[in-house]
């Protein structure tokens, strides 16, 4: 499979094998099922990003998920150890404080792990987002250097057909 600059660059030497449509100086000829069949395979391998952060929000999603259930297994062997411990009424002060301790480290470590599961996917999500933005930013130098090369080619078709200027060609379309 090529990469993003690879199809980009086969875009480029298909522009440049285009030949001038007879009587106008601004307008080519391309091989469009050519030139199709390489935004086939630039559209196949975009999503792979995609594909890659709803992987990242997936496992997020398992991560909290289990921390969930892990901190609720605790505050529920907490709870049943104090409920256990009441019935003895001359431990019932300290089960109630080791209780609580219990369920405030179950907290924590509920906390923690929320925090941990949040700095993972808020990092590859970070890593993709500036994939994505690599990935843009090639697409639009791609697009600079495609606008610059039909300018070239008219200005050379212009200057291989006697230095007519009548059919000057406009910037129109340029971001």
């Amino acid at each position: 499979m090529r990469t993003i600059e690879e199809l980009l660059a086969e875009i480029d030497a298909i522009m440049d094998r285009a030949r001038a449509v007879p009587f106008s100086s601004d307008k080519y000829i391309v091989d469009v099922r050519e030139l199709n069949a390489v935004l086939d395979e630039i559209r196949v391998n975009l999503p792979q990003e995609i594909r890659q952060s709803r992987a990242v929000m997936t496992d997020r999603e398992n991560i909290i998920s289990t921390a969930n259930k892990e901190a609720d297994e605790i505050v529920s062997k907490a709870q049943e150890r104090a409920r256990a411990m009441v019935n003895q009424e001359a431990v019932y002060k300290e089960a109630k404080e080791k209780a609580d301790k219990l369920l405030a480290a179950a907290e924590e470590r509920a906390n923690d792990i929320l925090r941990g599961a949040f700095s993972f996917s808020d990092e590859i999500l970070l890593e993709t987002e500036n994939a994505v933005n690599q990935n843009l930013e090639t697409v639009r130098q791609a697009r600079k250097n495609l606008r610059s090369a039909v300018k070239s080619k008219v200005a050379a078709n212009r200057s291989g057909k006697g230095g007519e200027t009548a059919n000057k060609p406009t910037d129109e379309g340029q971001e």
